[in-house]
């Protein structure tokens, strides 16, 4: 009977460790998820920057009706009759008008 129980305790110390270590919400299962929280993270972080660089965009657009207009005339290439629209990189028009 000593030897049963003795088998016993050697068998649940062979087997905790390795269910600690590799089962289901062990050890690794614990690194990977947390490697996917860092990766999401980041993601989420780049995601948020962006959002707030669309919503100055937007809050610009709504202060004043010069910049819409150079907005349009940037995405659109609009002239009008006796201007001419110069684009530079960075700037979203300039315009010009013929006198």
């Amino acid at each position: 009977m000593q030897k049963v129980i003795f088998l016993c305790l050697i068998g649940l110390l062979v087997v905790l460790p390795y269910q600690l270590k590799y089962g289901l919400g062990g050890y690794l299962d614990n690194q990977k998820l947390k490697a996917q929280i860092i990766k999401q993270s980041h993601i989420n972080e780049s995601l948020v920057n962006r959002n707030s660089l669309e919503l100055m965009k937007i809050e610009g657009l709504k202060g004043s009706t010069s910049s819409l207009e150079a907005r349009a005339r940037y995405e659109l290439n609009l002239v009008k009759p006796g201007e001419t629209l110069v684009l530079l990189p960075g700037n979203y028009a300039i315009k010009t008008t013929k006198k």
